[in-house]
């Protein structure tokens, strides 16, 4: 039993939400049809990685979803992408603009397999000109399906690994990162985050890069995954677009575990054990059913 991932490496087209969601309905009829059970796009892949275009013109760069727990209205911007992925039945993990009543999130917009929106997850760390576009995320967030949990990041979020660790101690067996690495010095750094998150915490690691050219950097794509040993699972190619399907299992997860005791052999008597953060577990609703944030825990 398992999780199949799209990873949908695909470019954004600058500024333009209606394209950018429509290209990300037809990726999670796609993603659908072959099988997949959550589809995950880039960073603010709803209108192309710009933060200093977000802090100009929020109003045409960000989303304004519904209430937590309810669809988008007919012919607003998000109907098409909720009906598709009601449609397929998968989840979609969005990276977009989210306003938040402040200043907007650079975020992962949760929508369901029932085609609602169930909230987001915003990111912790934000990278050199974001921060004067964006307020950092307040919690994290961890999705429930088949089997599987699965912990939400944003690309520079990656090189923390107190936040991998804190999703690993609440119970995630992966952890998927929407992210825009650029050609550059983040180009090695991209390398070395996603395999060592992985082993340190022994679950398995994935990242949807953006691709293609945005606000003057070149985005690489190169999405891939990384196993609960740090051992590469799959890659996409560079420059290209693809959806590139990853199944992530819990008994890979407690298989690395066994052999490999991070988590258990940490000497926490020596070292301390950090606070848990807030975070929020989201699986498909039952009749009735709500699903509140969850109080810090270990």
């Amino acid at each position: 039993m398992g999780l199949t991932i799209a990873l949908g490496q695909a470019p954004s087209v600058p500024g333009d939400l209606t394209a950018n969601l429509g290209l990300a309905a037809r990726l999670a009829a796609e993603a659908g049809r072959r099988g997949a059970r959550v589809l995950a796009l880039p960073e603010l892949f709803a209108c192309g990685y710009d933060p200093a275009a977000v802090r100009a013109d929020p109003g045409g760069h960000c989303l304004t979803p519904p209430p937590d727990g309810t669809r988008p209205a007919p012919g607003s911007p998000l109907a098409p992408l909720a009906g598709a992925a009601a449609a397929a039945g998968v989840w979609v993990l969005l990276g977009a603009a989210v306003a938040t009543g402040g200043r907007p999130h650079n975020a992962l917009l949760v929508l369901d397999p029932d085609g609602a929106v169930r909230g987001h997850y915003g990111k912790a760390h934000l990278w050199q000109d974001e921060r004067a576009a964006f307020d950092p995320g307040t919690g994290l967030v961890l999705i429930e399906e088949s089997g599987v949990v699965l912990g939400l990041g944003i690309c520079y979020d990656a090189g923390f690994p107190e936040l991998t660790r804190a999703y690993a101690r609440a119970g995630a067996h992966a952890v998927l990162f929407g992210s825009a690495f650029a050609t550059g010095p983040t180009a090695y750094r991209y390398g070395v985050y996603h395999p060592a998150r992985a082993v340190e915490n022994t679950l398995t690691v994935l990242a949807v890069n953006a691709v293609g050219d945005l606000a003057g950097e070149h985005y690489f794509g190169r999405s891939g995954a990384w196993g609960p040993d740090g051992r590469p699972l799959a890659r996409c190619a560079d420059d290209i677009a693809e959806l590139r399907l990853v199944t992530v299992s819990a008994g890979a997860c407690a298989e690395a575990r066994r052999a490999l005791p991070y988590l258990t052999d940490l000497r926490t008597d020596l070292l301390g054990h950090a606070p848990m953060p807030p975070y929020t577990r989201l699986s498909v609703p039952t009749p009735g059913a709500l699903h509140a944030p969850c109080l810090p825990r270990d």
